[in-house]
C-alpha cells in the first residue's frame, strides 16, 4: 500500500468503481476525503492516518486499503471469544416465520406470497414454516394459513387486538416471537407491516432489512441473504444479520408468488395467552379505505399499460387508455410521469410507487430504472416500446418495440381490433 510522508499506510480510491456515495466523505474522522468535479472521491494521502474507516463503509468496494491483521495470543482469544458469543446468540432458533396480516376478515395477500417463499426458505434448511396470527375471532385464517402452506400457526386473539394499533401489536407480537424463537421472521411492507417490523425489531435487538427484492438462504449458516436497491437504487445490496436473531426482512407486496392453496393441508393451531390492559388504547371513531372509489388500485389488474417519460404528455393519455380498456387493464405510469401532474401518484409504479406483478405490463416510453424493474419483476410477460434501442427496459423485457409510441400503439389497437372482430 501507498505511504504518505509520514510513513502511514493510506487507502486509495479506485475511480472506476466509485459511485459518488459520499458515505466515505462523512464516514473519514479527519475530512481527508472530497469529492472531484467527476463526482469521485478522491482522498488527500497527507491528512490521511491510514483509521481505514472509509473501505469498512464503502458500499462497492471502491476504497483499496488493507488493515495490519491482529498479532499474537490476545488477538486469536479476543477472535474467538467474539466467535463464542456470537454462536451462543443465534442459538436455540429453528423455523422460518410469517406474520400474517390481516386484510379486514381474511388474511392479506402479501401474507400467503410471504409463506410461499418461507417455503421454499424452509426446505432448503430442513425445518418448519411457522405462521404468527394476531386478532379476534381468526381461527378461520389460522387455518387458511396452514392451506397455504404453515406447518404450524401460533394464534393469539383478545379484544386488544381487533385493532391494529402499534402499542398492542407490538407487544404481542414481540412477546410470541420471543417465545417460539424462529431464525426467520418476514413481514409485508405495508403501512401496518413496516410500522410493525420496526417495534418488534428494536425490541428484540435484532437486525432488519426493509423492502426486500430477493431471498435465499445459505444452507449451511443459516444466513438469511436479503437483497434491496439501495442508494437511489444505483446498486442492489445483499444484507444479512450474522450475530443476531430472529433475521426480520420486510417485502412489498406482488415481488413474492405465493405457493399453491391446499385446503387437506394438516398443520397444528397453537393458541397463545396474553396478558395486556386496554387501557390507554386509542378508540377507532372512523375508518377509512386506503383506496377510495374514485381511485384505481393498479397492483389489482391483469393488465397494466404504462406510460413513461417518452410519453410524458396529455394527449397520449386517450391512446394509452384505449389500448388497456381493449385488454381489460388500467393505465399507469413511471415516477417522472406522476411528478408532472399527469396521472396521480396512485397510478405510479416502482420503488417510490407501488410494486405490480400483472399478467401482462405494457412499457410506453418508459426508460427502466432499477426502481422501475424491480417493482414490475414479477410480471408474467413484459412488452416495451421505446425509440431507444439502448433502454435499459429491454434488458428484461420478453418483447421489445423500437419505435414511435404514436405510430406502434394506434397499430396495436388495429391489429387487436381486427381480431376481436374475427
Amino acid at each position: 500500500m501507498p505511504k504518505n510522508s509520514k510513513g502511514i499506510e493510506v487507502a486509495e480510491i479506485l475511480p472506476d468503481q466509485c459511485i459518488g456515495c459520499q458515505i466515505c466523505v462523512a464516514e473519514c474522522p479527519v475530512g481527508a476525503i472530497e469529492l472531484n468535479e467527476e463526482g469521485v472521491a478522491e482522498i488527500d494521502p497527507e491528512l490521511c492516518v491510514g483509521c481505514g474507516k472509509c473501505a469498512d463503509v464503502c458500499p462497492v468496494g471502491a476504497v483499496s486499503f488493507q488493515k495490519a491483521k491482529a498479532k499474537g495470543k490476545v488477538g486469536a482469544k479476543r477472535k474467538e471469544k467474539e466467535k463464542e458469543k456470537a454462536e451462543e446468540a443465534v442459538s436455540g432458533y429453528e423455523g422460518m416465520a410469517v406474520f400474517i396480516e390481516l386484510d379486514g376478515d381474511k388474511g392479506g395477500d402479501v401474507a400467503w406470497e410471504l409463506v410461499g417463499k418461507a417455503r421454499e426458505l424452509a426446505e432448503v434448511r430442513q425445518t418448519k414454516v411457522i405462521g404468527f396470527l394476531l386478532g379476534s375471532d381468526c381461527r378461520e385464517i389460522a387455518r387458511e394459513a396452514v392451506a397455504w402452506g404453515c406447518d404450524e400457526v401460533h394464534l393469539l386473539e383478545h379484544p386488544g387486538l381487533s385493532q391494529y394499533f402499534s402499542a398492542s401489536y407490538g407487544e404481542a407480537l414481540t412477546q410470541l416471537v420471543d417465545r417460539v424463537r424462529p431464525e426467520v421472521l418476514l413481514m409485508g411492507a405495508t403501512h401496518q407491516g413496516r410500522d410493525l417490523a420496526g417495534i418488534v425489531a428494536t425490541r428484540l435487538n435484532t437486525g432488519l432489512t426493509a423492502d426486500c427484492t430477493e431471498l435465499s438462504i445459505d444452507e449451511d449458516s443459516g444466513l438469511l441473504l436479503m437483497t434491496r436497491p439501495t442508494f437511489g437504487g444505483n446498486i442492489m445490496a445483499t444484507i444479512y444479520c450474522e450475530n443476531y436473531r430472529p433475521q426480520m426482512s420486510t417485502v412489498r407486496p406482488r415481488v413474492m408468488q405465493a405457493g399453491d392453496r391446499d385446503p387437506e393441508r394438516e398443520g397444528a393451531i397453537r393458541e397463545q395467552e396474553w396478558e395486556f390492559t386496554l387501557q390507554g388504547l386509542p378508540r377507532v371513531v372512523e375508518s377509512v379505505s386506503e383506496v377510495s372509489a374514485e381511485e384505481v388500485d393498479i397492483s389489482q389488474y391483469p393488465v397494466l399499460v404504462v406510460a413513461g417519460k417518452g410519453a410524458c404528455d396529455e394527449q397520449s393519455l386517450p391512446l394509452l387508455q384505449e389500448l388497456a380498456d381493449l385488454l381489460g387493464g388500467a393505465v399507469a405510469c413511471s415516477r417522472p410521469v406522476a411528478e408532472s401532474g399527469i396521472l396521480p401518484y396512485e397510478r405510479q409504479v416502482g420503488q417510490t410507487g407501488k410494486t405490480v406483478a400483472p399478467k401482462l405490463y405494457i412499457g410506453v416510453g418508459v426508460s427502466g430504472a432499477i426502481q422501475h424493474r424491480v417493482a414490475i419483476q414479477g410480471s408474467e410477460k413484459i412488452v416495451a416500446v421505446n425509440t431507444d434501442p439502448e433502454a435499459a427496459i429491454l434488458q428484461i423485457a420478453d418483447v421489445g418495440i423500437i419505435g414511435d409510441y404514436a405510430r406502434v400503439i394506434p397499430e396495436m389497437i388495429k391489429q387487436m381490433r381486427e381480431r376481436m372482430r374475427s
